[in-house]
């Protein structure tokens, strides 16, 4: 019985990837601040309404029944922030019982990788440890080792060798 492999870009079809959090993007970026800061400019506006007369301007304010009106509107946002929280509630548990569904039917039962690439990559970094650390028998049964310092790994080698031959990381 074959399993059928799941391909990098069916993964992408099934699962969100978000470019906020990539490098570059900088249009994203500032769109979604401005959008965000207009959002909460929305939210305490109404606020700053009726308390800013309220605060700053007391004995005139009192003629056009301003505590009666902040009363009101912090009952009206009373009710919609429950709302509001109940309704994220409820999608939130939604999408967390479709993501572990989705986790247990998906995730753990195909493969969500590229064999011929993970074996190239493994084959790659087996050559590169044999050349300069020694036979794979012989690494595993040493309990101690000093690297010389020109043997030592630099933190792009693995990336290196990797775009040498051609399974370059995604």
């Amino acid at each position: 019985m074959s399993e059928k492999k799941a391909t990098r870009s069916e993964m992408n079809d099934e699962f969100i990837e978000d470019t906020f959090f990539e490098k570059g993007h900088v249009g994203l970026k500032v769109r979604q601040l401005l959008i965000t800061i207009l959002a909460w400019f929305g939210l305490l506006l109404p606020f700053g309404l009726v308390l800013f007369p309220i605060l700053f301007f007391k004995d005139k304010v009192i003629v056009f029944d301003a505590f009666l009106t902040a009363i009101r509107l912090f009952q009206l946002m009373d009710e919609f922030l429950l709302a509001a929280a109940i309704f994220i509630i409820i999608f939130f548990l939604v999408l967390t019982y479709r993501n572990n569904k989705r986790f247990k039917n998906l995730l753990q039962k195909k493969k969500t990788y590229d064999e011929e690439i993970l074996d190239t990559r493994k084959a790659v970094l087996e050559q590169y440890f044999t050349e300069n650390f020694g036979p794979k028998e012989e690494r595993e049964a040493t309990k101690f080792i000093s690297i010389p310092e020109e043997k030592n790994m630099q933190t792009s080698t693995i990336r290196d060798l990797y775009e040498e031959n051609g399974v370059t990381l995604k």
